[in-house]
């Protein structure tokens, strides 16, 4: 996505000075005439930077900036003054501010600010994306599992809509690595992690590996039909790989009112353990 920068200051030649600074530098640039407006913009759209000056009427900058820290925690702020003797650097950074530039600013300095803003914003999300994720099938991983899924949960109770969960796992697959080696137990391993990514929805239902060859996907306003066929898709799908006796065990339920995640947990899991009794290769319902 295109980095969005929020321009605040009550001055137009300032605020058009600046977005043309900044739409310069490639950058998709919008303003507002004071925090009031501001907010008003942060609502309604999403932005990765704010510039704001300090002296502004109605609302000023450092009662915008503790606003945004409350309230838009991933967004940086940029706090520009002109009155030293009010506010220190300290002053500003300690209220929530990514950083701090003086008026009159220099377009280089300024330039040079936004450039070390941004690439400390894709350092920590470069960051945030290898903490969440299986390096090997490139799934999210187990403890992202459980915050999404409580995430997931608190949201169906409020908003009453249907959460489903599948826990599976390969049939065989120590006899399997065993007799294969473990490069090519990893290279099963991905293959069903290609296979859960395109049995699901993108931006909707997410799949994550749960630990070993056991794996787990959370399927939003999925209702236990829905999360079923679900399964039956990811089942053939890898039983048509026909890779030397593995086959899938899949354990499938959905959310009650009074569910808490680890009931979703425990009921799947028993819905997979108990298709891995019957002989394994089938979907169980744990309604």
């Amino acid at each position: 996505m295109e980095t969005k920068i929020l321009v605040v200051d009550d001055e137009a030649h300032i605020r058009e000075t600046l977005r043309k600074i900044i739409q310069r530098m490639g950058l998709q640039c919008e303003t507002a005439t004071d925090g009031i407006d501001a907010l008003s913009k942060l609502q309604d759209g999403a932005y990765d930077i704010v510039i704001s000056d300090i002296r502004m009427p109605r609302m000023d900058g450092m009662q915008l900036l503790k606003e945004i820290s409350a309230n838009y925690k991933g967004v940086d702020v940029l706090i520009m003054t002109a009155y030293h003797e009010d506010y220190s650097y300290t002053d500003v950074i300690e209220s929530g501010a990514t950083d701090f530039i003086a008026k009159p600013f220099k377009r280089d300095e300024l330039q040079a600010k936004i450039k070390r803003i941004l690439y400390e914003r894709n350092l920590r999300a470069e960051l945030m994306y290898l903490s969440i994720r299986d390096s090997l099938t490139g799934l999210y991983n187990r403890r992202y599992f459980y915050q999404k899924l409580q995430e997931e949960v608190e949201r169906a109770k409020r908003q009453r809509h249907p959460l489903s969960l599948i826990i599976l796992d390969i049939d065989h697959f120590k006899q399997y690595n065993d007799t294969h080696g473990h490069l090519e137990g990893d290279q099963v391993l991905a293959s069903l992690g290609q296979i859960l990514l395109t049995s699901i929805r993108q931006n909707v239902d997410t799949a994550y590996r749960y630990g070993g060859d056991e794996f787990a996907v959370l399927l939003i306003e999925a209702d236990l039909g829905q999360a079923s066929q679900v399964a039956e898709r990811v089942r053939t799908s890898f039983e048509a790989k026909g890779i030397d006796g593995c086959t899938l065990s899949l354990g499938v339920t959905q959310m009650k009112s009074q569910d808490e995640s680890e009931d979703l947990i425990r009921r799947a899991d028993q819905g997979m353990y108990q298709a891995k009794r019957a002989g394994g290769n089938r979907v169980q319902e744990r309604p």
